[in-house]
């Protein structure tokens, strides 16, 4: 199902927080900023009205929709809104906007008008059927004429300019309403469809409880183009928190597993960041594991999910109900290194990467080959310490390969071994 979508690099815009101006208008000075990073696509947080009712902090979570059609004035109007998509397609990228179907906030328009496309908990009130949001009721979308309604919401994005979805909490929306988004796919076949697909334990426990959740597999077989890589991210970060090794083996299984439990054309968001998960700096506090950990993740198949800010060593994650500008301190070094990576991830050589595949060891390290369609192959090699370790490299004959990390800096493969800790990611052997 993708479209050339191998080597994107998409980078997430919380509107609010992004500048000084927290507008539409004032993205657009940074677009030449954003073209230094290779950027493809703008995914921009939900841009629409925030509701009152129960409302979080001061000025709302944007996960908290009053109306789906109308913008949220904290961020300009439709008429910007157009304006900044005009400009974005002018400049090479393309527009992805988030779009939450599975509630709504608790004095929206649809509660008002139409009750009956609302979820009822067993009492008969209106609920959320998992999680406590104090600023949400859940929507029914087993009813045909919501279903319909929103689906013309997505029309109406489309014909404005926009060029994707990102579906919040997707595996709780129901089968049929994806069927109908696959109808939707079919009509629009360029129309990127992202899906925040949950974890395993999240799938497990609300299935337990009760309720469908639908599995990464059943969004591909229906049209989405990429799901989040949550089925394996969770045990990374236990790892990264509790430096537990049966958390980092099981990380390297799940990642392992992810080409056979998926359809061949899957595709997996990489990338540490988003706006529900700690900054990489607050996971390491280490410039070097920072490194590590974001060439790792680039370097896989699948696009790039940059969170705005990343490229700047921003130290915490934006507050989702308040105004909290993202840092915009340059770190020379590291705003290098990022350009580096995205620069190989951009290279037309990973459009034809059909798969990567990470050594299961004890190593505190990740270990992988990538595949390209022509039998040529690359090796990363990622420390997750901060000390020197010695890992011996399955499939890697003795010799001298080239570091793409580090302008072509020869390392000496010998007697299967080498000694990491700068990340690696090695072409084959030149002697």
């Amino acid at each position: 199902m993708q479209q050339k979508l191998e080597n994107q690099i998409i980078y997430q815009i919380y509107t609010r927080n992004f500048t000084e101006k927290g507008d539409f208008a004032s993205i657009k000075s940074k677009f030449s900023h954003l073209k230094e990073l290779n950027v493809d696509i703008l995914y921009l947080m939900p841009i629409n009205t925030i509701g009152l009712e129960g409302r979080k902090g001061n000025l709302g979570s944007p996960y908290s929709i009053s109306n789906y059609l109308e913008i949220n004035p904290e961020l300009g109007t439709l008429r910007s809104f157009k304006k900044f998509i005009k400009g974005a397609h002018e400049n090479g990228f393309k527009v992805m906007i988030d779009i939450v179907f599975n509630h709504t906030s608790r004095d929206s328009w649809i509660l008002k008008n139409h009750p009956e496309w609302m979820y009822k908990n067993s009492d008969g009130n209106f609920a959320n059927k998992v999680g406590d949001w104090s600023d949400v009721y859940d929507l029914d979308l087993n009813n045909p004429d919501l279903r319909k309604y929103v689906i013309n919401v997505l029309k109406h994005y489309i014909k404005i300019g926009v060029d994707g979805f990102r579906f919040d909490v997707i595996s709780l929306l129901p089968l049929s309403f994806i069927e109908d988004l696959n109808k939707l796919k079919s009509k629009y076949p360029e129309i990127i469809l992202l899906g925040e697909a949950v974890d395993m334990r999240f799938n497990t426990y609300v299935r337990r409880v009760g309720f469908n959740c639908v599995s990464d597999s059943e969004l591909y077989e229906r049209g989405f183009d990429l799901t989040y890589q949550y089925t394996s991210f969770p045990y990374l970060k236990d790892y990264l928190q509790h430096r537990n090794h049966t958390d980092l083996c099981a990380y390297k299984t799940a990642l392992f597993l992810e080409n056979p439990a998926n359809p061949k054309y899957f595709l997996k968001i990489r990338g540490i960041e988003n706006h529900d998960q700690p900054r990489i700096f607050e996971f390491t506090h280490d410039y070097l594991l920072m490194k590590n950990l974001y060439a790792f993740n680039v370097l896989m198949k699948g696009p790039i999910f940059m969170y705005n800010g990343v490229e700047t060593k921003s130290d915490h994650c934006l507050n989702l109900f308040e105004k909290d500008t993202m840092n915009r301190d340059i770190d020379h070094d590291w705003l290098n290194f990022i350009k580096t990576v995205n620069s190989i991830k951009k290279s037309e050589e990973n459009m034809q990467l059909i798969n990567t595949e990470v050594q299961i060891d004890n190593y505190e390290a990740i270990i992988y080959i990538n595949y390209y369609s022509d039998g040529s192959k690359r090796y990363g090699i990622f420390s997750l310490t901060d000390k020197y370790i010695e890992v011996s490299i399955k499939e890697m004959n003795d010799g001298t390969y080239f570091n793409l990390l580090s302008n072509n800096y020869p390392v000496r493969i010998k007697n299967g071994s080498l000694v990491i800790r700068e990340p690696l990611y090695l072409i084959d052997k030149i002697d």
